[in-house]
């Protein structure tokens, strides 16, 4: 069950108004370290849109895995989004986060936040 799903496009709008205004550089928003742009090559699906920055159609989104249980300085790891389920069932409640990533220009966003857990605990 997906629960606290948080979307950022309201920021990324924003970041990319900055951008197009001369507020921020177009190499600060596209400053994905190398590892990223890795996952984004061999492990990200392609987005249905074309890079909002350079406009060429290599805008990929790369999914990363949290084990909620594991320590907080263990790293999440790049999955391919349809494992999702699988993910969850070997490592139980997990936090997803997807990043779009142009591997031309390297611009990259977060683009959304859940919790992939068992069951809901919330009361209400």
């Amino acid at each position: 069950m997906r629960r606290g799903r948080i979307d950022y496009r309201m920021q990324r709008r924003a970041v990319l108004a900055e951008v197009r205004s001369g507020v921020r550089s177009v190499g600060d928003a596209c400053d994905a370290h190398p590892d990223l742009v890795r996952a984004a090559t061999h492990v990200g699906a392609p987005a249905r849109e074309p890079c909002p920055l350079c406009g060429e159609d290599d805008l990929r989104l790369v999914t990363y895995v949290f084990d909620r249980k594991a320590p907080a300085n263990r790293g999440g790891r790049a999955v391919p989004r349809e494992s999702l389920a699988r993910q969850h069932e070997r490592y139980g409640d997990l936090t997803v986060y997807t990043v779009e990533v142009c591997t031309a220009c390297h611009w990259h966003h977060l683009v959304e936040s859940f919790q992939l857990v068992t069951r809901d605990t919330a009361v209400g």
